[in-house]
């Protein structure tokens, strides 16, 4: 089995397509979600659907929106095995509530901590340092996995993350930057999932066309590692979907 590790199913164009024919393939989707409740919608709609797991959300551009319903998102955590998309973004269009930003994330994660058995999606836009440094603060027992999606901090972050326990998802705007590539021939193996987060990044039209952009990151990540990295996607996607 393949895995995208974060794409935002409920914004497709063609989600209902998208739904009816992913369990008839070899692929699986981690559906997350920007808010509390679109996570109850997405939870209704295709939580019991094959090869789709559903992630409780509460993005970072939402903070302050009035969507960003925290008490909810608490409420819900404990039956939530899947947390995401959650984190900070501290680019031009958001830092302007960065303070709110920061309270939110830490409670989220504290949160996520107190119930443990949690695998969280974190957004980390212009403001690794300060994710890695909230995440080492409250990070206590080792019971959670988390995965900084699009990362795109320092070499020297990455490695502070991977000391942590961190995966991280990879998409292919990673692969066509130097920094991108970069930072993904560094990356041990046993930390990389893959990710497309679509509809943002393309819009997918079939599973087919998910999977075959899926093989095509494997081969790719494989030629920039010098070596089949395959075998051990698959053994790193199963520490996060066999639970």
């Amino acid at each position: 089995m393949i895995y995208d590790s974060h794409c935002h199913l409920d914004l497709m164009d063609n989600m209902t397509s998208i739904v009816q024919s992913i369990s008839k393939e070899n692929v699986g989707i981690l559906s997350v979600g920007t808010t509390p409740r679109a996570y109850l919608k997405e939870a209704e709609m295709f939580g019991d659907v094959k090869n789709i797991y559903v992630a409780l959300g509460l993005h970072p551009q939402l903070v302050g929106s009035g969507y960003d319903d925290l008490e909810l998102f608490e409420s819900l955590a404990q039956r939530c095995h899947y947390i995401g998309e959650v984190g900070l973004d501290f680019s031009r269009g958001y830092i302007t509530n960065k303070e709110q930003q920061i309270d939110v994330f830490k409670r989220v994660l504290l949160c996520c901590e107190r119930y443990c058995n949690k695998v969280v999606s974190i957004h980390s836009l212009k403001a690794a340092a300060t994710v890695l440094k909230i995440l080492s603060q409250v990070r206590v027992n080792n019971k959670n996995t988390y995965i900084l999606h699009w990362f795109t901090g320092t070499i020297n972050q990455m490695q502070k993350a991977v000391d942590m326990g961190c995966f991280f998802s990879i998409n292919p705007q990673m692969l066509k930057t130097k920094s991108g590539i970069n930072l993904i021939q560094k990356i041990p193996s046993n930390k990389i999932l893959l990710e497309t987060d679509a509809p943002f990044t393309l819009k997918l039209q079939s599973i087919k066309q998910l999977d075959d952009l899926l093989q095509c990151m494997v081969d790719n990540i494989s030629t920039l590692k010098g070596v089949d990295i395959r075998n051990q996607l698959v053994e790193n996607s199963k520490m996060i979907y066999m639970y």
